[in-house]
């Protein structure tokens, strides 16, 4: 049986079906109507005998845990990058995903545009657009007026 957490959570938030499982979990009498205990099972919180299981809550929060992010997903953290990656396979995905991700294409922007929307993904900002520029997935202006995301026919 899955037992989800919100279900233990709304059980639990009525002070009754928390009282009657503190006793269960303390071992004493349940001194409880069937309907009331019936409600403790259906939430996973006893077991057909009124016996409490030690793992629930291990298992609960396991089985809610997020899973491991994959491709350039592992290197954000709350939305944000802390750095490159060093591997260049890595370091390519990633960049491309943000030049895709950050500059709009076909635009021409000035330098403190860039920086504004590098910004929102990491604190090293120079480095990044640096990264971007050398790894061709942004064009600097020879005269450094403007930036603009590369493209296949550029």
């Amino acid at each position: 049986m899955t037992r989800s957490w919100q279900k233990i959570l709304s059980t639990l938030a009525g002070a009754r079906s928390r009282e009657i499982y503190a006793r269960a979990v303390l071992g004493e009498p349940l001194d409880a109507a069937p309907k009331e205990i019936r409600r403790l099972v259906d939430a996973g919180l006893l077991a057909a005998d009124h016996a409490v299981d030690g793992e629930l809550f291990k298992e609960v929060l396991a089985a809610a845990a997020p899973g491991t992010p994959k491709g350039v997903d592992r290197f954000f953290r709350d939305g944000r990058i802390d750095g490159l990656p060093r591997a260049g396979q890595d370091r390519a995905d990633l960049l491309a995903h943000l030049a895709e991700r950050l500059l709009p294409a076909d635009e021409e922007l000035g330098e403190p545009d860039v920086n504004r929307l590098l910004a929102t993904v990491t604190r090293d900002v120079p480095t990044l657009r640096r990264a971007l520029v050398d790894h061709g997935y942004v064009e600097r202006y020879p005269d450094g007026t403007g930036y603009r995301r590369a493209t296949e026919t550029s």
